[in-house]
Order: C-alpha cells, then structure tokens, then sequence
C-alpha cells in the first residue's frame, strides 16, 4: 500500500484517528520507564584566561570602570602605601586610564585626563554609551555629586558632564544599578560612618552629549533591615516584573546574609520582599545580570571583621566562589571559583568575556590583576542518535504524503480554498485549535506559568461566553453568505474601501505573526539539537510552504489533527519526566507548587496598568471574539463543512479540546518549575526562558523520546505556519486578485493562490532570519500585544455591520482608522496593560463608527446582512 493510501484511508476513518489520538499519550507515557540517565548539575560556568594587568602598580579598588564606545575606561580608586601593619595611608585617586583595545594580550594604558576630584566607593552603572558615577568619597568625605564619563570617539578624548541632580545626601559605598529609564540607588555611609536605609530613583531624560536634564530623585521605600552600606543591587525579572534585588553589605558591625527584592510595578507601587538567603555575607561584592533569569554575585567579604583580618595577614581571603541565583525559582547554586578572591572589584563585559578588575585582596591590599573569565556555558544539545532523527524524518515524510495526496484533488480555488466542503465537523474544530496553538502554545504558555503562574489560564473560561456568540450571530453570516473570505462580508455590508482596509490590517498582522512562529521553536530547537538555527527556520519556513502549496487547506486540516495528537502526546510525556524525580511525588509536587503560589490566578484587583484577573479576562473575552470572527485562518474552517450545524458543532470541538490542552501546557509549566526548583544546578542562562522546555527535554529526554517530542515542537510550528500561509493566499487570491481581475478562471485563480502562498512563505522565512538578533523576554507577550493592536478593529468591523442597520460604509472605515490611531496613543504614551489593547481598538471602533455614520452619508445594505434581517434574502 502507497503511503498516500495509507494516509486517504485513514482520513475516511475517522474512528481510527480518534482511537489512536486517545491511545498516544497512554503509549508515550509508558515510554518513559526506558528513563535511566540523569543530567548533571552546571557546577563551573566560567574558565578563567591570563591575567591582565592595571596600570597602577600597587592596584586599585572601588574604582570606576567600564566600556564606552569600545573603549574600557577605569578612573580613581584608591590602595595603600604601604601594608597596614606598618601605619599605610590610605590613597584616592582622580587618575582615568583608558585602553583602545580591550581584547589584546597585554593592554596598553593611556592617562586620558582627571577626574572632577579624587573618589572611591562610588556607585556606577553603564548610562548612554558612558557611565554615570554616583556619590563616593574623596578621602575625607563623602560626596554626593552625580556625574557622567564618557569616551568621545571623534575627538579621542574623555568628555565629563557635571549637570545632573546630586544625590538626597553625600554617602559612600553605596549601591546603584539601572533598569530602563531609572537610576536605582541604595544605603551608604554618610560621614559620621552611619549606614544609611535611603532607597532612591532617578528619571533620566538627557543625552550626556547635549543639555542634560533630569528629573529630581524619588524617595522609594527604604531598605529592609536598617541602613547598610557596600551592598549590590541588581536588574532583573522575576517571570512576573522587572525588579531590583538587594543583597550583601554591612549593617554597622554585622554583615549581611539576605537577599530582598522590590518589584518595578507599572503603578510605581512596590515593596521589599523577602527571598532565599545566599549562603554567605557578601560585603563590597559585585553582581550582574546573567541570561533572562540570573544574578550572578562575584566575591566580596564574607568577614570577619577588619581587626581580625588585619591580625591574620595573608592568610586572609576575601571569597572568591561566584554564586548563581534564579530569579524564577529563588535559588541559589556555587557555580565556579575565582583565582583571587577580591571586594571591590570592577565587573565589565567585553565582547564574549567578562574582566574582574582589581579589588581588595585583603585589608590594606589591593590587586593590580585583571582576572578573565569566559564563558563555558552552551546550551547543551540533545544527545540525538538513529531513532530522534528517523523519528523527526518518518513525521516529514507523513506530512508530505499528506500533502501530496490532497494535491491530486486540487482542480478549482474552492478545492484549494475551501477543501470543497467535505471535512468533517470534528476534524475542523481540532484545526481551528491548532491554529491557534502553534509552538506559541506549545513552549511559551509552559514557559509562562514557569516563570509566573496560572494567570494567563483564566482565559480559557472566556470560551463558554464567546462561542454561543459566535455560533448564534456570526457563523450562519458566513455560511449565509458562502463567503471564501471572511472580509467579503464587510464589502456587501459596507463598501469595498472598508472590505480593502481590513484586508491590510489582516495581512500585516500575519506576516509578522508568521516570522514570531518559525523564529521562536528554531532558537529553541537550535540550541538543544544538532540542528543549527538557520537551518531550523530553514526546514520550517520551507517544508510548511510546500506542504501548503502543494494540499490546500484539506491537507493544512489532516496536518493539524495530527499535530494535535502528537503535542498532546509530547506534553504529557514531558510532565511525567519532570515529576520523576519530585521528592514526595504528586503530593510533594503540589504542595511546593501551592507553596510558590504556581496555581495563583493572579490579582484580583482591577490594576489596569498590570496582568491581573479581571484585565485578562476582559482581554481575553475580546482578544477570543475577534479572532472567531475575523481571522481568516479560523473563519476558513467555518466554510470547509458540509452544512451550518457542522461548522457549529466544530467550534464546539474546538472548546472541548482546548480546555484539556490548556490544563496540559500550564501544569507542564508548573512541573519545569518543580522540577528546576529541585535541580537549581541545572538552569542554564545560556537559554531563553521561552526555551525551558528544549532544555528540558535536552536534559532528561532519553534517546528516541528526544525526536519524538522535538518532532512535535516542529508539528506544532509547521501547522501553524501552513494555516496562516493559506490564509493569507486567501485574503490575496479573493480580496484582491480576483476582486480586481475580470473574472479570472479557477484554474488561474489556483495558479494565483499558489504562487501566492510560496511568496509569502519566502516572506515569513525571512522575517524570521530577522528576528534572530532579538532578545525576547516572553514571546506570548510580544504575540498577545501584537493581537491585541490588530484585532479589535476588525472585530469592532464586524459587530457594527451585524450588529447595527444605521452604520454606513464612511462611518465603519472611519472607525477602523480611529481606533488604530488610538491604539497607537495607547501602546506609546500609557501604561495601560496589553491585554486590554483588543478591548479598546473594538470600544473605539464600534463607538466612532457609528457616531460617524449618524453625521456623514455613506453606502450601507442591511437587507440579510445584519441579526436582524439575518432570514431576507440578499438582493
């Protein structure tokens, strides 16, 4: 039997199909008992290269140090001079040393000039291309002077602008760290030697290379535990905000074992929270950010105290173990060692490296090294052997079976648009779910409550509002009319201006969405298997174009329930693999995971500035509706069915496979969570959090389950990919070919469609290429925003024309306008939610709409086009 036989014949038994989606998660799972290795932990993250050397001999600490344009820069600081046992002085300097090249064996210092004054013991962060000095002292006294260095290329010169706001008070040893607009700092010593609890922001609107201006400082709450100074602040997000992290430092005599967070709301309302305590004091340690999730803490003193230290001479070492925390899971872990264990040393990235530069190596006396660490960390790669990758192999030979027997029916655009009204009803609605789903469903949802919790998951109770809507006034439009494309209601009701304007919007929007689906599975894919990622987008872009080209929309559906098996299969194979090993099994891994609040639905206040309950939800109501109705992809599947109750009864399909999948992603997300919670070790930065389930699966999917799930990342992207492809060859053979050609003949509108549909695969492919440079914190936010900006017009587009009789053709195309350029006004000047940009593009639609229509004359035709002329007949 040929495989496309095989293939027809298991498309017209359906009870085959449906008995062996059943069965494949129960086969999977029972594949996991072949699990015997086990991953192991991260435990050195870096490798350390020759030393460098300061230009001062004696070394330096607390100094200013950083890169501007390409050039590092290191400015006073001070040393001692000579040991303390024989009465040294201490020393502060206003030196600036700069070296052009940074990456060379041996680095060549110039003096570059002075600074305004002699300073240690000041706060820096990285501020436009420069660095911004923040406080200090002089040797005699604390400063409080805020000032920018910076290294002017042209004219090969250190340029210093004094014109910022000084800080609330002088201090010392105080902590600063930048994240987005703000300047954060932290505590210090004032010069009466008294740790101070002061916690400080700064708007900063000014270039350093034109007239600097700046808001003056906020007063934040201060810092928990009382004053404290030479501590280290750090910016990063928690998979639910951006915040600072305070950890280290010494409150009078005692030093510091605590770590505290305080989340950057977009209410500007925050506070301190208590976190998982590092294992040791960290007095003038260094931190950084690693990845999307890491805070990596550099040395520092972990005591005791200055007399003491000075009594033991050099048998005094500062720490010098590198410490790992995980914002996500709040844990700690030891991740290498440093030669020399040194405080107040100056952390800088150069290129691929990252330089501790000098520090104190024990009271008294500093270093002049310069200690290079690289990184050893890739993401590791699936062990992949015979069995992944014919596994991977056989999935791509199916769907190209697949696709070409379909291709041997594809005789007129209706075959090939509309798959000549014979699928099946259950076949539809488990497209019309994986349409939706994508890699997007598959790896970022997980990837959200990992990182988060079940906030997002509130939506899917929005199914049992929208659905009866859409089955009772929406679908039966579409059937009435036998529409191809759904934006052909929009002209019999309308005009043709209005049927054209949505059309852009649509098609704008997919393309973008398009590039988001290949780019994010391949970055993943890339990086835990053999496969590069330009050959990843490569295999996606290219083999979902030909699919689609060749099968039309009867092989996109047969593609999609097959793909809907097989993510179903993978997900819970993954779930079992992360509780293997859960201490207490499934009531320990509830219990922590009520412990972290992972089944937390979020806030319940109505905060529409954040994620909370009752935004989602309202997002969702609006974000479900427009895509029911105005989607081409979904609304397609309406007309692929035999009659009006069949396209109902599969949105009904639709919503009971929907829900299980969603309970299925989340409490995959929640078990990644457990399970890394637990192994801490295992985290890697070089990963994306969008990337958690490839590592996963990287790390404890044994051989032949590797390909197995990794074949489902790919069937979830391809599907998705070859559904929007053929939407989109929809909306251009319908909307604009054949609306604007003199009566075409269905074999060159086939012709058309085909060569449209391979385009904009080349298109999507490339959009996806482009999107490799970026740096994306959660793809389902960047998707969720993005529909939320195109689909409430088009769904306010279509609730006016059946919905209301007095909405003309101007009115509803002055609608779409307005509520674009609202939208616009929104996403850049407020900080309202994304979740609510669908909510506001329909209100502002629907409303200036039909205000419009009431003052300026338009075409309209409501004769059997609106719910309440639903039964005329159309003229």
């Amino acid at each position: 039997m040929t495989a496309y036989t095989a293939i027809a014949d298991m498309k017209d038994n359906a009870d085959w199909i449906q008995g062996t989606v059943r069965f494949l998660p129960t086969f999977l799972a029972l594949l996991c008992c072949m699990v015997q290795g086990r991953a192991q932990d991260h435990t050195t993250w870096f490798g350390w290269g020759s030393e460098r050397q300061l230009p001062v001999e004696r070394g330096l600490s607390g100094m200013i140090a950083g890169m501007s344009n390409g050039v590092l820069i290191v400015a006073g600081g001070s040393n001692f001079d000579r040991p303390l046992q024989q009465g040294g002085k201490k020393k502060v300097y206003d030196d600036i040393y700069v070296c052009t090249d940074p990456s060379a064996d041996t680095l060549t210092w110039i003096k570059a000039g002075r600074l305004p004054f002699p300073l240690t013991d000041a706060a820096m962060v990285p501020y436009h291309n420069g660095l911004l000095c923040l406080g200090g002292t002089d040797g005699s006294a604390p400063r409080k002077e805020v000032f920018w260095l910076g290294w002017d290329a042209a004219k090969k010169a250190i340029t210093v602008k004094q014109d910022y706001p000084a800080l609330p008070a002088a201090v010392s040893g105080a902590a600063a760290v930048r994240s987005g607009a703000r300047i954060y700092v932290a505590g210090g010593m004032t010069a009466e030697r008294v740790p101070l609890a002061g916690f400080w922001s700064l708007l900063l609107d000014g270039e350093p290379d034109g007239e600097a201006t700046a808001s003056s400082w906020d007063s934040l709450p201060g810092l928990p535990g009382g004053g404290r100074f030479g501590a280290a602040l750090a910016a990063q997000n928690d998979g639910e905000y951006n915040c600072i992290f305070l950890t280290g430092g010494k409150s009078g005599d005692v030093y510091c074992t605590d770590l505290y967070k305080y989340p950057l709301r977009a209410d500007g309302t925050g506070e301190w929270v208590k976190l998982k305590d590092p294992p040791r004091p960290a007095f003038f340690a260094r931190t950084m950010t690693y990845g999307q999730g890491h805070i990596l803490l550099w040395g520092g003193s972990a005591g005791p105290d200055a007399a003491t230290a000075i009594a033991m001479g050099d048998k005094y070492e500062m720490a010098r173990d590198i410490l790992a925390y995980h914002a996500i899971t709040n844990t700690w872990v030891s991740v290498g060692q440093m030669p020399e264990g040194v405080a107040g040393a100056a952390l800088v990235r150069v290129k691929n490296r990252i330089l501790v530069i000098g520090g104190e190596l024990r009271p008294g006396q500093r270093t002049a090294h310069i200690q290079q660490a690289r990184s050893m960390l890739v993401a590791k790669k699936s062990q992949f052997g015979f069995i992944d990758y014919a596994t991977i192999l056989i999935y791509l030979v199916i769907l190209g079976g697949i696709s070409y027997y379909f291709s041997r029916k594809k005789h007129s655009a209706d075959d090939y648009f509309r798959g000549s009204k014979r699928i099946p009803f259950w076949a539809a609605g488990i497209s019309v779910m994986a349409t939706q789903v994508s890699a997007i469903g598959f790896m970022s949802i997980p990837a959200k409550s990992y990182a988060s919790n079940w906030s997002y998951f509130s939506g899917v109770w929005t199914w049992f509002l929208v659905v009866p809507i859409v089955t009772w006034a929406f679908i039966p439009f579409f059937r009435k009319l036998d529409v191809t494309s759904a934006y052909e209601y929009l002209e019999r009701r309308f005009n043709v201006s209005v049927r054209l304007f949505s059309g852009v919007i649509y098609c704008c929007y997919q393309i973008g969405k398009m590039g988001l689906v290949i780019y994010l599975p391949a970055v993943a894919l890339s990086a835990v298997t053999p496969i590069d990622t330009f050959t990843c987008i490569l295999i996606m872009g290219g083999l979902s174009t030909l699919y689609t080209v060749l099968g039309g929309i009867e092989a996109v559906i047969w593609i999609e329930v097959l793909q809907t098996g097989l993510l179903m299969g993978g997900a819970v194979i993954c779930i079992i693999l992360a509780l293997w090993d859960v201490d207490g099994g499934l009531p320990g891994f509830f219990a922590v995971a009520m412990d972290n609040n992972k089944f937390s639905f979020g806030s319940l206040d109505l905060d529409f500035t954040s994620s909370a309950l009752g935004v989602i939800l309202i997002g969702n109501i609006f974000n479900r509706l427009g895509n029911l109705i105005s989607d081409q992809a979904i609304v397609q599947r309406y007309m692929t069915t035999k009659s009006l109750k069949a396209a109902q009864q599969s949105l009904w399909v639709d919503v009971l496979v929907s829900v299980p999948w969603a309970i299925i992603v989340y409490l995959l997300g929640t078990a990644l969570y457990i399970f890394y919670k637990s192994h801490p070790g295992l985290l890697n930065p070089a990963m994306p959090t969008d990337g958690v389930l490839p590592q996963f699966i990287s790390q404890r999917a044994p051989k032949g389950l590797s390909g197995l799930i990794i074949a489902g990342i790919f069937a979830a992207s391809m599907a998705s990919i070859e559904s929007h492809i053929h939407s989109l060859a929809t909306i251009f053979t319908t909307d604009f070919y054949a609306r604007f050609s003199r009566n075409p003949s269905e074999k060159r509108k086939l012709v058309f469609a085909r060569s449209t549909t391979a385009m904009l695969g080349v298109v999507a492919t490339l959009i996806a290429l482009l999107l490799l440079e970026n740096n994306i914190k959660s793809i389902l936010d960047v998707f969720t925003e993005m529909t939320g900006l195109f689909i409430g017009a088009a769904a306010g587009l279509f609730l006016l024309g059946i919905f209301t009789e007095r909405t003309n053709g101007t009115g509803a195309l002055a609608g779409a306008i307005g509520s674009c350029v609202i939208l616009y006004f929104i996403q850049t000047e407020t900080r309202i939610n994304f979740w609510l940009y669908s909510a506001i593009g329909f209100v502002a639609c629907f409303v200036i709409g039909y205000l419009c229509s009431l003052l300026v004359p338009g075409k309209r035709s409501v004769t059997g086009l609106t719910i309440y002329t639903l039964n005329q007949k159309i003229t």
